[in-house]
């Protein structure tokens, strides 16, 4: 009898059912990835609406136009100076906007200058009507090799140039470090413009002739704000 009903089974029907199951399951999968492609999808285009929305908001507030300095990179002239007074430059998920050496301050000092309160104001003000899309805030001062007169390294004015900037949009602009995360960064001399963040053959050679010239350090002198925004 045990024989017979070895005979008698039917095979077939239950591959036939797990081949279904099987197929089933690569179509959920399927879709669970196309879904999650199509929302970061999404995700990219509204952080790049966010991106030139702040680069033209800015703008707007100083009559003028941005102009396009190269790939994601948009410079804003309050005058007709050779380099930019604010330099927005747009990533996937972040935004760095850099500030020029004579907006904020004056040489060799930390206390921010009235004309650099106003720039500070402006940008502020957009930056706190996002902040619903921004995940973190970084401060970054940085500056040439010229040593410092008036502080022990340049590490200490980037840095107290960073707290300065962190501390007017806490207290003035009204961004809450506590509710909105932000912090401050020195690099001093150490990361000039052309000094790329992924680098890694770099050392005190190039960094010299990164600051040969009034144009290549006056660039390096910048206090920078990293907007990195939620996906």
């Amino acid at each position: 009898m045990q024989d017979e009903d070895l005979i008698s089974f039917n095979f077939w029907p239950s591959f036939a059912d797990m081949m279904l199951a099987l197929v089933l399951v690569l179509c959920l999968a399927l879709f669970l990835v196309t879904a999650v492609v199509a929302v970061g999808t999404v995700n990219l285009k509204e952080v790049g609406a966010n991106q030139m929305s702040m680069i033209n908001s800015i703008a707007d507030d100083y009559k003028v136009k941005p102009r396009k300095l190269a790939d994601n990179t948009f410079g804003i002239y309050f005058n007709e100076n050779k380099d930019p007074d604010i330099e927005i430059h747009n990533d996937l998920n972040s935004q760095r906007i850099t500030f020029s050496d004579k907006i904020l301050f004056e040489p060799d000092h930390i206390e921010i200058k009235s004309a650099g309160e106003q720039v500070l104001t402006v940008v502020g003000t957009k930056l706190r009507a996002q902040l619903a899309l921004i995940r973190e805030i970084q401060v970054q001062g940085h500056a040439d090799t010229n040593p410092s007169q008036r502080y022990e390294s340049n590490v200490t004015l980037a840095a107290n140039r960073g707290i300065a900037v962190f501390s007017f949009l806490r207290d003035k602009v009204g961004i809450q470090p506590a509710e909105h995360l932000m912090s401050v960064t020195s690099f001093g001399e150490y990361q000039s413009v052309q000094r790329s963040a992924g680098t890694t053959e770099y050392n005190l050679e190039k960094l010299q002739a990164d600051n040969v010239t009034d144009e290549q350090r006056r660039r390096n002198r910048r206090i920078e704000l990293v907007l990195i925004y939620r996906r």
